[in-house]
């Protein structure tokens, strides 16, 4: 059961628990639910809405992966990867990247990287050949480094500023 939402918000948010010149030494990677996801993602993607509003396409099918990275057994960051084509397509070994969030605290650690990573591996262990989301362009560098290409041009979302759509081609070897 997720934390309660003002403790959550208030020490996790905080960093308070988290030495700030601590080095990332592992990356704690567990299978999480969906429900598990929406407190990080309401706090850093979209503190305008609540955790109950951000139930997304694919939460709950049943190949869809949450995951979650944990420091200390804290939840610092998030990722959720579904089978979703692209706007206007219907090609089943296409998914998404979404919801995929650290907190500011552990940024640079390796965290974001390691979440990543384990959702290309799931994409291409379930035979995917496209990964693609909508990534704000403050971590469009992040997207590249780790094999990425920016598709089309900068587009703005509401509340979140701009974004990119981003795609990597997935092969048996993906990660």
């Amino acid at each position: 059961m997720p934390p309660d939402e003002g403790q959550y918000l208030k020490r996790y948010m905080s960093g308070e628990w988290l030495h700030p010149r601590s080095a990332m030494t592992h990356v704690d990677l567990h299978s999480i639910s969906a429900v598990e996801t929406r407190l990080l993602r309401s706090a850093v993607l979209r503190p305008f809405q609540s955790p109950e509003e951000l139930v997304y396409f694919g939460d709950d099918a049943p190949d869809t992966l949450h995951i979650g990275a944990f420091h200390n057994g804290e939840l610092v960051g998030i990722a959720t990867v579904c089978r979703d084509p692209l706007p206007g397509g219907v090609d089943p070994d296409v998914w998404r990247l979404r919801g995929m969030a650290t907190i500011a605290q552990v940024r640079g650690r390796g965290y974001g990287r390691a979440l990543l990573e384990r959702c290309i591996e799931h994409v291409a262990n379930r035979g995917g050949k496209l990964l693609w989301c909508n990534g704000r362009k403050s971590a469009a560098g992040f997207y590249r480094a780790l094999g990425f290409e920016v598709s089309g041009g900068e587009f703005e979302v509401t509340g979140t500023g701009p974004h990119y759509q981003l795609r990597r081609e997935i092969t048996s070897s993906a990660t």
